[in-house]
């Protein structure tokens, strides 16, 4: 069994794609793969699902979508044989799965290697991994589930291992010289997160890198109106520091701190 939560849920079995209905269903699903091979308390499902004025009969709602999931997931147990997947402990439930049977578990294990092997230097195994990482991102996080506030935390924490993915690719690019095909993607990059200093700083690298110095300055002029006049503060030391190398014309190997 395959499941992918990074977009919109989808599970697939070794026949093929395996439906689950209801929202509520999808939504105690989802509640239990983000938490994967961790206790997610009843009264924390009753949570997602009804976030004031749980009914009284909340605690066996769960239960029953649990049992039916149970069915899905596995239709071949036998009567009578304890489930694999979803169990029941203490209080709640887990979803026991592995690092192949959930997108979630296998992009967290590629950004760890990828990132351990650009601290390591191993350009190019890093570039891969964490190319590898961010192509199993379908859409945003959670996508069903984002209305309901006990996703927000969850969902707030994707992003941001998605954004330290996307940061460390780039890194990778630039130490490989991939200029050509980093700088559009950086140039995107900016504009889908103008506060992020760290984009700019790869932008003007790859750029001056390129010899193309006048278009890096002017991205660091883009980020000192930009961080000026939306959050009234100066570019930090490190968007800082590039920018007096370029106008010194001193192009030599840069790399950004991570």
């Amino acid at each position: 069994m395959r499941f992918d939560i990074l977009g919109s849920l989808t599970v697939h079995s070794p026949e093929g794609y395996v439906p689950v209905a209801g929202t509520k269903r999808r939504a105690v699903l989802i509640a239990l793969l983000v938490n994967a091979n961790q206790v997610v308390p009843t009264t924390r499902l009753i949570d997602w699902l009804w976030l004031t004025d749980p009914p009284p009969s909340a605690a066996l709602v769960i239960q029953a979508h649990v049992s039916v999931l149970r069915r899905q997931l596995e239709p071949d147990r036998p009567p009578g044989l304890a489930p694999t997947l979803l169990l029941t402990r203490g209080g709640g439930y887990l979803c026991r799965v592995r690092v192949d049977q959930l997108d979630l578990l296998r992009f967290q294990e590629l950004l760890h290697l990828g990132a351990r092997s650009l601290h390591r230097d191993r350009v190019e195994d890093a570039a891969r991994l964490l190319r590898e990482a961010l192509n199993l991102w379908r859409g945003e996080p959670l996508e069903e589930v984002q209305h309901m506030p006990p996703a927000q935390g969850e969902i707030a924490r994707l992003q941001e291992l998605r954004l330290t993915a996307t940061v460390l690719r780039m890194e990778a690019g630039l130490r490989m010289r991939q200029y050509g095909e980093i700088i559009p993607q950086l140039s995107n990059l900016i504009v889908l997160h103008p506060y992020h200093e760290r984009f700019y700083a790869q932008l003007m690298i790859a750029l001056a890198s390129s010899g193309r110095r006048a278009e890096a300055l002017s991205v660091y002029r883009r980020a000192h109106r930009i961080l000026g006049e939306e959050l009234a503060v100066r570019p930090g030391p490190e968007l800082r520091r590039i920018e007096a190398e370029i106008l010194a014309d001193r192009v030599h190997n840069w790399r950004t701190d991570f």
